[in-house]
C-alpha cells in the first residue's frame, strides 16, 4: 500500500512537457511592409521618371537651338552676294608689311556675335551632323557639358582642345562631340565603322572663323582607350588628340601609319583597332581633322567602358 502511494507520488512529481507556441503574425503587419515596399519602389520611380524627364528637357532644347544655329548658317549661304571690285572705289593706304587685321566670314558673323568662342562650323552630311565648333581658352573642356550659349548641358557642344591652334593651324585639329543616345551629335559618327557607309559619304567640311569652308577626305577610321596609361604607366589608349603638330616627315609619317592600323598590332599594342583600309595616305604638310566621340566596346584596364571612335580626315582642298 505504502509502495503504491510511494509511485503514485513520484509521478505527480515529474514536470510536465513545457508548450512551445508560435507567436502569431498579425495580418496588418504584412500589409505594412507590403505598402513600404509599394512607397519604396514607387518614389524610386518617380524620382527616376523626374530625372529623364529632366533630361530630355535639358537635351531637347539643346537640339532646338542648334536647329535654329544651322537654320541661320544655312540661310546665310543662301544670301550671301559675292562682292566683286567695280575698279571705281578707293583704295585705302595699307603697309603690306605688316599683318592685316582678320574679319570673320560674313555667313558665320551672326552666329559669333552671339557667342565669341566660336571657331568655326561643321558639316558632316552624310550622318546629318551641321554645328558650331567652339574652342574657350583657358577653361580646357568647358564645352564638354555646356551648350552653345554656355549653359550646362549634357549635349555639349563640339570643340577644340585649347592644344590646338585652329587659325595657323595645326597639322592635327581634333574636335570632341558627345554619343548622345537620342541621337545627337557625334551619335551618327559611327556609321563609319562600315566601309559601304564611308564609299557613300567620304568627305566633311570645317569652315574655320574667318576661311571659307575646306573639304576633307576621309582616310582612316578607327576606335581606342580614353585611358592612356595603366596604374603601372604601360601605354593602354593611343594618344591621338596629343599630337597636333609635326616637327618632321618621319614624325608625321608614323602617325598616318598608326592610325591606320599599325598602333593597334604586334607585342607591344596599344588598346584599340582601325576598321578598313581606304587606301589614302596623307603626306607630310597636309593638314588633318580628328572627329572624336565616346564607343562603347573598348574598356580601360579597370575593365570600364572608356572607348574612343575617331573619324580622320585630310584637307582636300
Amino acid at each position: 500500500m505504502d509502495k503504491k502511494r510511494d509511485e503514485l507520488l513520484k509521478q505527480n512529481n515529474e514536470p510536465e512537457e513545457e508548450i512551445v507556441t508560435e507567436p502569431v503574425k498579425k495580418p496588418g503587419m504584412r500589409r505594412g511592409v507590403l505598402y513600404a515596399l509599394i512607397g519604396i519602389l514607387a518614389a524610386v520611380f518617380l524620382l527616376s521618371g523626374i530625372y529623364l524627364l529632366g533630361y530630355f528637357m535639358e537635351v531637347g532644347k539643346a537640339e532646338g537651338d542648334y536647329q535654329e544655329l544651322d537654320g541661320i548658317y544655312q540661310n546665310g549661304w543662301e544670301n550671301i552676294q559675292p562682292t566683286q571690285p567695280s575698279g571705281n572705289e578707293d583704295t585705302p593706304d595699307t603697309d603690306p608689311t605688316q599683318p592685316q587685321p582678320q574679319t570673320v566670314h560674313p555667313v558665320l558673323k551672326p552666329i559669333y556675335e552671339r557667342n565669341h568662342d566660336l571657331v568655326g562650323w561643321l558639316e558632316v552630311d552624310g550622318v546629318k551632323i551641321s554645328y558650331p565648333v567652339m574652342q574657350s581658352p583657358g577653361r580646357e573642356d568647358f564645352y564638354l557639358d555646356r551648350d552653345f550659349y554656355k549653359q550646362t548641358n549634357k549635349s555639349g557642344c563640339p570643340y577644340i582642345p585649347n592644344s590646338c591652334d585652329v587659325f595657323k593651324p595645326s597639322d592635327n585639329l581634333v574636335i570632341y562631340g558627345h554619343y548622345m543616345k537620342t541621337g545627337g551629335m557625334f551619335r551618327n559618327l559611327t556609321s563609319y565603322d562600315e566601309k559601304s557607309y564611308w564609299e557613300k559619304h567620304p568627305t566633311f567640311t570645317f569652315q574655320s572663323l574667318y576661311e571659307e569652308p575646306h573639304t576633307y577626305q576621309i582616310f582612316a577610321v578607327f576606335k581606342t582607350c580614353g585611358t592612356l596609361r595603366t596604374g603601372e604607366g604601360t601605354p593602354w589608349g593611343y594618344p591621338y588628340h596629343r599630337m597636333n603638330d609635326f616637327a618632321t616627315e618621319e614624325e608625321f609619317d608614323q602617325f598616318i601609319a598608326d592610325i591606320k592600323g599599325a598602333a593597334f598590332t604586334g607585342k607591344n599594342a596599344y588598346q584599340g583597332a582601325s576598321f578598313y583600309d581606304t587606301g589614302i595616305t596623307p603626306k607630310f604638310g597636309d593638314k588633318l581633322i580628328c572627329l572624336s566621340t565616346c564607343e562603347y566596346t573598348v574598356r580601360n584596364p579597370d575593365g570600364d567602358i572608356d572607348g574612343r571612335f575617331v573619324v580622320v580626315g585630310v584637307r582636300i582642298d
